[in-house]
């Protein structure tokens, strides 16, 4: 009996349970109040972040896909063929101005064959060359150059 008294004295001491009362509390700012504001800054820091990840991503694809464009053969090729032809229109629009073997031409123009473009060269009176190049879109550029130092 003494073991039975023993082993019911020992179950009360280890069952006992301290408990206290259940509370609801709201720990979301935007219900408590408390912190409310730098709970909206947070949410909103956060969205604009990924907004201008997105953005950065979205002009990184197309930085990248112009820079594939321009990388492939065909345009390496075209950029180069262009750079020679307008080396070459260079010359011969100095060379009509300035004259070869005593010839020269005081005014000229020519239109591209591969983009359209429309370059006139004159020499007014002023000592001045003036080249005025239109390209397809109607945009004009004037350059004026002095004829002579």
């Amino acid at each position: 009996m003494r073991i039975i008294t023993t082993i019911l004295l020992f179950l009360f001491m280890i069952t006992s349970v301290n408990a206290s009362e259940i509370v609801f509390d709201f720990t979301i700012p935007s219900f408590e109040g408390t912190g409310k504001s730098s709970h909206y800054l947070t949410i909103e820091n956060i969205e604009k972040t990924r907004k201008d990840a997105i953005k950065a991503a979205e002009k990184a694809a197309a930085d990248k896909a112009t820079a594939d464009a321009k990388a492939t053969a065909i345009a390496k090729f075209k950029a180069n063929l262009e750079s020679r032809f307008y080396t070459a229109l260079a010359k011969q629009i100095t060379t009509n101005v300035f004259g070869a073997d005593g010839l020269q031409q005081d005014s000229g123009t020519f239109t591209s064959p591969v983009g359209g473009e429309v370059v006139t060269w004159t020499t007014p009176n002023t000592g001045n060359v003036v080249v005025t190049v239109t390209e397809t879109d109607g945009t004009v550029t004037t350059f004026t150059m002095p004829k002579e130092d």
